[in-house]
């Protein structure tokens, strides 16, 4: 992947005083933190530019560091499934670290991010010479994996509401912190494996019986309690 468009300058800036690093980072050794600073690339991103493209060779693993991205993976037919989103502190890695070094998915900028890019034999190195590095990340990713497969027997077995409240109380919990979220139609669709069409007939439906509040660029959860009973039911 280029790293050449809208790099920072102020590559001196040290991983040892960030406080927007992910929390792995803090079982870095001085010396692996001097190196992650020395080698790393700072990357500015508007909303809507792509970070990572799907298919691209793999140089690099991602520490997020402002902002909102999403991960998705991109199919022939032009359709998006989008398997989660990214924030502040969080680790990127990818199953193309040690398979096909590619990258198995897209990720892109919701909001204006920053990234730092760590490269992919500085990562691999510390992997192999601090346990509780490596301990620690693939506990990330196993999680990661457990929360999608969970989401595909959501997407295989609920219904369009079930669905609909799962993904809401997901970004609920996880990426609003509030009853109000920020989403779009499209991006709430791709996250429920439903079409758009579905996505707004759905939350008219869920807006009727005064569960949510639809707004032109904000879904508010109205009553919480109906719409986990929605979820649990399916």
């Amino acid at each position: 992947m280029a790293l050449s468009n809208n790099i920072t300058g102020d590559f001196s800036h040290s991983c040892h005083i960030c406080s927007m690093k992910s929390p792995m980072f803090n079982l870095l050794s001085k010396e692996e933190l001097d190196l992650v600073t020395r080698t790393k690339k700072r990357v500015l991103f508007k909303a809507g530019e792509i970070i990572v493209k799907q298919g691209a060779p793999l140089s690099h693993v991602i520490s997020f560091t402002s902002g909102l991205a999403k991960v998705y993976i991109e199919d022939s037919g032009n359709r998006n499934l989008l398997l989660h989103f990214v924030k502040p502190t969080q680790f990127l890695g990818s199953p193309g670290i040690y398979a096909g070094s590619i990258h198995y998915f897209s990720v892109a900028a919701i909001e204006n991010s920053s990234v730092c890019f760590i490269e992919i034999n500085v990562f691999k190195k510390i992997i192999r010479e601090n346990c509780d590095f490596a301990n620690a990340f693939m506990e990330d990713v196993s999680q990661k994996g457990i929360f999608n497969y969970k989401r595909f027997i959501s997407l295989t077995h609920k219904n369009m509401p079930g669905r609909i409240a799962d993904g809401l109380i997901y970004l609920m919990q996880e990426i609003s912190t509030s009853t109000s979220i920020k989403i779009s139609r499209q991006d709430l669709a791709d996250f429920t494996g439903m079409s758009k069409d579905s996505v707004v007939r759905t939350l008219k439906e869920l807006s009727t019986d005064n569960i949510l509040k639809i707004n032109t660029d904000t879904i508010e959860i109205l009553n919480l309690e109906k719409l986990q009973r929605i979820s649990e039911k399916g």
